[in-house]
C-alpha cells in the first residue's frame, strides 16, 4: 500500500520521513522493515492499512489482532482473531464483538469488569487473579464467596469500603 506524505495530517518524525521517496512510501513494507506504527497512521491519515492487508491476505492476525477492534472492527473475524493474547482489546474498543466462549477469561477478566461489566459472568470470571477489577470498576457485582479477599482486601478498602463487612471472618 502506497501512502503519500501530502495526505498525512502530521509530518512523520525524521526517521520515517527519510523513508519517503518523491513523497511516497510503501507503508506495508516499511512497517515490516522498520516497525509497525498502525496507531500513528490511523490517527494521522485516512489510510486503512489493516483493511488493505486483510484484503491482500498479509495481515498478521497473531500479532496485531488487537488493532482490529480499535481501528476497523468491520473487518473483525472471530475465527482468525487472537483471543488468547488480545481479548482485552475487544472490550476496550468494540464490545459488540464479544464472544464469551472465545474470550480469554483466565488472563483478561479484568477488561470485562473495567469496560463492560454488564457482561461479566461470575462463573467464568477469574476471581483469583482479577478480583481487584470488580472492587474498582463494578463493586455491585462483588461476590463475597468468590472474591480473592486474601490478595485484594486492600482494593475493597480503597474503592468500596462499604462492602468490607462481606469479608469472611475466617480470613
Amino acid at each position: 500500500m502506497i501512502i503519500e506524505l501530502k495526505e498525512l495530517s502530521i509530518t512523520p518524525c525524521k526517521g520515517w520521513l527519510k523513508l519517503f521517496r518523491k513523497g511516497k512510501l510503501n507503508v506495508h513494507l516499511a512497517f515490516i522493515e522498520h516497525g509497525q506504527q498502525y496507531t500513528w497512521l490511523y490517527k494521522n491519515s485516512d489510510y486503512d492499512l489493516i483493511a488493505w492487508q486483510i484484503e491482500n491476505e498479509c495481515f498478521n492476525w497473531e500479532e496485531h489482532s488487537w488493532l482490529l477492534a480499535q481501528h476497523c472492527p468491520d473487518k473483525f473475524d472471530t475465527e482468525l482473531f487472537n483471543w488468547k493474547k488480545y481479548s482485552w482489546s475487544v472490550f476496550r474498543h468494540c464490545n459488540r464483538i464479544f464472544d464469551p466462549n472465545k474470550y480469554n477469561w483466565e488472563e483478561d477478566s479484568w477488561a470485562v469488569a473495567k469496560y463492560y461489566s454488564s457482561l461479566l459472568d461470575p462463573k467464568l470470571f477469574n476471581w483469583k487473579q482479577d478480583s481487584w477489577a470488580v472492587a474498582e470498576f463494578c463493586p455491585h457485582l462483588l461476590d463475597p464467596k468468590l472474591y480473592n479477599w486474601e490478595k485484594y482486601t486492600r482494593d475493597v478498602e480503597l474503592f468500596c469500603p462499604h462492602l468490607l463487612p462481606l469479608k469472611p471472618k475466617t480470613l
